[in-house]
This record gives C-alpha cells, sequence and structure tokens, in this order.
C-alpha cells in the first residue's frame, strides 16, 4: 500500500520518526539504545509502514453488473471495493465504458467476467492496458443458451444444447421439472452442495465455432443453480486473493449456497402449477429462469431489434391466441412495442428486471409477478 502526503499513515510515521529523534537528542544515542526493548520496539512499530493496515486494505474488484456485484459482496463484505461497470437502468448489450472507468481499471487486479456482451469487444482492451489484472470468466464452462432472430419471432425458447433443451412450445417440459426433495432437477448430477454441475451436460457443452447458434445469452446468474456454480468459482478466486480471510470466505460462500438452494426450491414449488406455460416479455433476458422453472418465453425483440409491423401483428394474433394478459418489461429497453402490444390485447405490462442490485428479492418478484401474470390470463 502506498503513502501520500497527509494520509493518517504518513502522518503517524513522521510523528514517530521526530519522536525518536527528539529521544536520541535529549538523551544521546547510547542512552537512547539503552531503552527498554519493548519501548524501543513500540516505537519501531508506529514508525514503520503499518503491515496490519496494508493486510486489511480491500481488494479492488471489477464486475459488469449489480447481481455479480451483490454476489461478490456477500463473500467478502468489507474486504473487497467493487467497481459495477453497468449500473441499474443501463444495458449490457450497448454499454461501453466512460473514459473514467477504463483509466480506473487499468489499475484493478481482478475482473469477474460473466459473458455480457461489452466484455467480448472491451476486455482484449483492458486486458491489454492493465497486463497485471486477473481476468476470470465465471461463465466458461456453463451450459449456455443461444438466442436469435428465431427466438422473437419463432419462439424456439429451448437452448439446442441437450436432450432437454430443445423443445418446441408444445412440448411438455418434465424433464426440467422434476425436482427431488432438495428441488433440482432429477436428471442432473449433483455435487456436495446439491446442486446441479452444469459445466459438463454433454458433448455439446462447448459448442463447435461454426455452430450457428445465435447470440450467446449472457443472463445465467437468473438461474439459482447456474448461480451457485458462479458462486463457488468465485468464492476460489477470492480465498486465493485474500488468504488472510480465505476462513470467513468460506464461511460465506457455504451460508450463500443454502440460500440459493432455499431460493432455488422455493421458486420452483411456486411456479410448479404453471409448468409449461408461456409468457411474453420485451427483451429475452429471463430464457434460463424460464428453463429451469419449465415455462416458455417468448421474446418481441433480440439483439436490441424491435418488431416490423408485420412481425408485430403476428405476436398480436399469437398473444391473443394464447389469451396472454401480461407483458413483461425491463428498464433496460424501450417499452415502446410492448405498450403497444399490450394496448391491443388490452394487457398490462409489468417488470422483469434481470439486474437488479438485489438478488434474492429480485428472483422473488420475478415470480410473484409470473404468477400474477398467468393468474391474469386464467382469469379472462
Amino acid at each position: 500500500m502506498s503513502m501520500h502526503a497527509g494520509s493518517p499513515l504518513a502522518s503517524r510515521q513522521v510523528f514517530c520518526e521526530k519522536l525518536l529523534s527528539r529521544i536520541q537528542r535529549t538523551l544521546g544515542s547510547r542512552a537512547a539504545r539503552s531503552l527498554p526493548l519493548s519501548v524501543l520496539g513500540a516505537l519501531a512499530v508506529l514508525a514503520a509502514p503499518n503491515a496490519q493496515a496494508e493486510d486489511s486494505a480491500p481488494l479492488h474488484v471489477a464486475v459488469s453488473v449489480p447481481p455479480i456485484e451483490w454476489m461478490v459482496d456477500q463473500l467478502a463484505g468489507d474486504h473487497v471495493e467493487i467497481t459495477t461497470l453497468v449500473k441499474p437502468g443501463n444495458s449490457p448489450h450497448t454499454y461501453d465504458p466512460t473514459p473514467r472507468q477504463v483509466a480506473e481499471l487499468s489499475t484493478v487486479p481482478l475482473y469477474l467476467a460473466i459473458g455480457v456482451p461489452f466484455e467480448q469487444v472491451w476486455l482484449p482492451r483492458l486486458e491489454k492496458n492493465n497486463a497485471e489484472m486477473q481476468v476470470v470468466h465465471l461463465e466458461e464452462g456453463l451450459n449456455t443458451r443461444h438466442f436469435g432472430s428465431e427466438d422473437a419471432h419463432h419462439h424456439d425458447h429451448g437452448s439446442g444444447h441437450d436432450e432437454h433443451a430443445g423443445h418446441d412450445e408444445h412440448e411438455d417440459h418434465a424433464d426440467h421439472a422434476e425436482h427431488d426433495e432438495h428441488g433440482h432437477e432429477g436428471h442432473a448430477d449433483h455435487d456436495e452442495h446439491g446442486h446441479e454441475d452444469h459445466a459438463d451436460h454433454d458433448e455439446h457443452a462447448g459448442h463447435d465455432e461454426h455452430e450457428d447458434l445465435g447470440e450467446a445469452d449472457p443472463h445465467l446468474w437468473l438461474d439459482p443453480q447456474r448461480m451457485q456454480t458462479v458462486v463457488e468459482r468465485t468464492a476460489k478466486v477470492l480465498e486465493a486473493q485474500l488468504p488472510e480471510h480465505a476462513g470467513e470466505i468460506d464461511a460465506n460462500e457455504q451460508r450463500l449456497l443454502k440460500t440459493l438452494n432455499t431460493l432455488d426450491t422455493q421458486i420452483a414449488q411456486a411456479l410448479a402449477p404453471y409448468k409449461g406455460r408461456n409468457f411474453l416479455i420485451f427483451h429475452p433476458s429471463f430464457g434460463y429462469f424460464a428453463d429451469r422453472y419449465s415455462l416458455a418465453q417468448h421474446a418481441i425483440e433480440v439483439s436490441g431489434r424491435e418488431p416490423t409491423p408485420r412481425e408485430m401483428a403476428t405476436l398480436v394474433t399469437r398473444a391473443k391466441d394464447e389469451n396472454i394478459g401480461t407483458i413483461f418489461v425491463s428498464g433496460q429497453f424501450s417499452q415502446t412495442a410492448a405498450k403497444r402490444i399490450a394496448s391491443s390485447l388490452d394487457a398490462e405490462v409489468a417488470v422483469l428486471d434481470p439486474l437488479a442490485e438485489d438478488y434474492l428479492e429480485n428472483l422473488k418478484r420475478a415470480t410473484e409477478a409470473l404468477k400474477a401474470g398467468f393468474e391474469r390470463t386464467d382469469s379472462q
């Protein structure tokens, strides 16, 4: 830790050096050397740079979105200083770091990536500007779903990555809905924490680079099971960076895994009566959530493009046929098209926010909003 003029540590060191010099002048060098070791030791500790203060300096960590900030804070608390690039209300799909953020990131020792679009463009540049920065890709190896134009207009919500993800809109999603007593999928392999290891689903998990799967969906954190894997990876990194606090971080990790496991069970139970139901959302950000709880997400737009008038008419017709009573939006995108469709259907507009800062409360609110939407449809 560097000192600067006027800092408390620098002021204390100057004071102690002056005090030691005054003792030497008053008593003489020989007498000063004859002072009890306890006195000299105390002065030496005060005069030297404070090692404990250096150890307690928080680790500066950069993340892309608020849910990952929440997770890091849950794990390390005051032992980290977190820079979050995409603020609430902004979109990671259209975000560019400001010059000030780029300058700040040039000195950050740790960046925790999650695969949002701007990271693909900016991370190589940031790493070039800061060769000392460790970049950890928390999303690596996780079974990733994709969306493209077909997501919005053909409503093929399946990820196409394994035998459970290729369902069309009419298929029963039973493979996703079979939960054991812990609220987890019956077909999944679980580790010691009782949740699925998403890193090794099948031979498609790595994706052939030549496959045209569309744009990768980065919203992994909206599936509490995948979030548990992200928590475990993050905890390992933080324990390595902060070995003096490893025990505390590990305890926080176990607590957080238990909390997420409980949340997963509660959501699964709450949404079980609506298995296989469809919901209409402006931007397809809740695909992982939908897959996890056997719902079908239909999107109005994909990759920032609103539907054409013809596509809009098709969406309205489909929504009427399915008696959709709620159109879901988030604060990161224009709500014009969603409100237009809602007006045509006499439907409500409700919020599903993928980037809310309080992760636990946000998923609980999303669950209640979806339930209310399904109940509204059933009452019509």
